[in-house]
């Protein structure tokens, strides 16, 4: 890695590197070895922290930083010899206040000789070229903001009948994800007291991903900051992991000593090394920092996407994305300038923050950035996507979904003017290919954040806030799934949505479980969907009543030796709401584990028939 970096540091400073040989030269041209000496030992300490510089700060090594950071090593470096070369001795003041004439015949006083005068010209053209180089840089920025959207690999269809949703179906059930990152944050660190040495871990990310064909969030331990206590351990335990789905999941705690982490230090910090080994790859390691996941074996590996730049701008390249993994044990490494070369464990090659700018860029300027943000610019085709409702992002507008056994980043689009409430389209970013598709939605559909907002209204008297809308195909109709959570994060209620429904009563249906805000939900439309949508295997089902709640328009029994709750929704057998305990009933019903949906009417001994 330390070589790595003096090679960085070289590409930086190449030019003032090359203006720093020419003034040894000079000075050793003109045998002013003494002076040459200590013109070498600034210049070793110029590079010296130049070298420290990049180590700390990881500038981006794009070709425009390069070209910036080249020209001003450049100037640096002429002012440097410019000093050497033209500034007198000592012993010259002397001389030359005494009035030798042949002393002052040869001279040299700052700026009158000829190298010097060369050098000072260099620091002339230097500051002049940097000038030029941000004029051109920025004009690029906005030339090339069109092409580079376009050249974003994203897909159009003309409606969302295609589109990626989790699908509620008779033949086809998905359970939404309802532990939120801050909901396995809470109950990570909940669980950080079970952990040998937890006063000097901090757990402050996890990341979804696809493990044992089920998505989970893995949260690893890292180093709270301390230098001395990184010094004393010099590596962490292991990591959480849990399901995204069973909201009575506890995190699971695998030991797993990890000792390349991005909190590590020296030649073991994560980001450092995965810079080191691509900065002069013409790949840009993107800003978020490395994320952890593990392939089935339970091994863990931290990940960074990388993008190359297009042309001389800092505007990401998005057809060209690349991945680097660190075996966070022995510290292997890994990059795949191609994702088609990646290992299959690997999920998530392309961030949340990559997936977002891709399409921010390709929905905002894909018709010119004038178009876009210019005085008096029309603003055609322009989309934006809704921030602050999803769990990932710089400016939380994705959530990570699985679909086909495959995570997708959601997002919804909607008008640059913030006044409207309606959503435009979505996008969905393959997290594993890193190519985009987007939906148009023809329908009236609020956006996540209109329909977060919703959800808290009807749950005002309850203090809850809603966090992770989702988007899922219940019985064919989009529907916004959002989870309520309490003060400390703890998952509450359910409230499904219709997109298109604005919020009235009879269009939305709140529950503490899926099965149930499921059953309500559908009961609102009263459709034959609502007798087979929620899945399970069809059964015969007879014997004596021994509990029942009304909740709504839906019956919930539960008989004598069986540990089933079924539902009966009223709105197509409303008889049944005077069913008593100690009735003998018989129905059929869609079974699944400890649910059942009723989908015929209840026949009960004690009502007429």
């Amino acid at each position: 890695m330390w070589i790595d970096f003096m090679l960085i540091t070289l590409r930086f400073c190449a030019l003032g590197v090359l203006a720093t040989l020419v003034g040894l030269g000079w000075l050793a041209a003109e045998k002013r070895w003494r002076r040459a000496g200590h013109d070498a030992w600034v210049s070793l300490i110029l590079l010296i922290l130049a070298y420290a510089t990049l180590y700390f700060l990881l500038p981006e090594p794009s070709l425009a930083t390069t070209i910036m950071a080249n020209l001003g090593s450049f100037v640096i470096a002429c002012i440097v010899q410019s000093l050497f070369l033209g500034a007198i001795s000592t012993k010259e003041f002397a001389t030359l206040v005494t009035g030798d004439k042949k002393a002052r015949a040869a001279r040299r006083v700052v700026g009158d000789s000829k190298p010097s005068k060369l050098f000072n010209r260099g620091i002339g053209l230097g500051i002049g070229l940097a000038v030029l180089a941000v004029l051109i840089f920025s004009l690029m920025n906005v030339l090339d903001a069109k092409r580079v959207a376009l050249n974003a690999p994203v897909t159009t269809y003309a409606s969302t009948a295609k589109a990626p949703l989790p699908e509620v179906t008779d033949t086809k059930r998905q359970a939404p994800v309802v532990n939120t990152p801050a909901t396995v944050l809470t109950q990570v660190n909940n669980s950080l007291s079970n952990i040998p040495n937890a006063n000097v871990y901090s757990v402050d990310h996890v990341r979804a991903q696809v493990y044992r064909n089920k998505l989970v969030y893995v949260a690893p331990l890292d180093f709270d900051g301390s230098f001395w206590r990184y010094l004393r351990y010099k590596q962490v335990d292991g990591y959480f992991i849990t399901d995204a789905t069973n909201k009575s999941a506890d995190p699971k705690f695998v030991k797993k000593p990890m000792r390349y982490t991005p909190a590590a230090y020296f030649g073991r910090d994560a980001q450092r090394l995965m810079y080191a080994a691509t900065a002069n790859s013409g790949y840009v390691l993107m800003n978020n920092a490395p994320q952890l996941e593990v392939d089935d074996s339970g091994n863990p590996y931290y990940v960074s996407t990388l993008v190359q730049r297009y042309g001389v701008t800092n505007r990401q390249d998005y057809r060209h994305k690349g991945v680097v993994t660190l075996n966070a044990v022995t510290g292997a490494l890994h990059f795949y300038k191609n994702l088609k070369d990646k290992p299959k464990w690997l999920d998530v090659a392309v961030d949340p923050t990559t997936a977002s700018g891709q399409i921010g860029a390709w929905g905002r300027e894909r018709n010119g950035w004038w178009n876009a943000n210019g005085f008096g610019g029309a603003r055609q085709g322009v989309m934006v996507a809704v921030t602050g409702a999803g769990t990932e992002g710089d400016d939380e507008d994705v959530t990570p979904m699985l679909y086909n056994g495959q995570i997708y980043y959601q997002q919804s689009l909607t008008s640059a003017k913030s006044a409207q409430t309606s959503v435009m389209g979505y996008a969905f970013t393959d997290a594993a290919t890193g190519k985009s598709y987007y939906y148009k939605e023809n329908a009236d559909a609020m956006t996540p954040d209109r329909a977060q907002q919703l959800a808290k209204d009807m749950m005002k008297q309850t203090g809850w806030k809603p966090k992770m809308p989702m988007l899922y195909r219940i019985a064919g109709k989009p529907t916004w799934v959002v989870s309520m959570l309490d003060t400390s994060n703890a998952f509450r209620s359910y409230v499904y949505l219709l997109a298109s429904g604005n919020g009235t009563q009879n269009t939305v249906a709140t529950g503490t479980d899926a099965d149930t805000t499921l059953t309500k939900y559908l009961d609102l439309f009263g459709d034959s969907s609502a007798a087979t949508a929620s899945g399970g295997k069809k059964e015969k089902v007879q014997g004596t009543v021994f509990r029942t709640s009304i909740d709504g328009d839906t019956l919930y029994l539960m008989l004598n030796d069986k540990k089933v709750v079924y539902s009966v929704p009223l709105k197509n057998d409303p008889f049944a709401r005077f069913i008593q305990p100690g009735d003998t009933v018989s129905f059929i019903a869609r079974v699944s584990d400890t649910t059942g949906l009723a989908t015929t009417k209840v026949a009960d001994d004690k009502l007429p028939q």
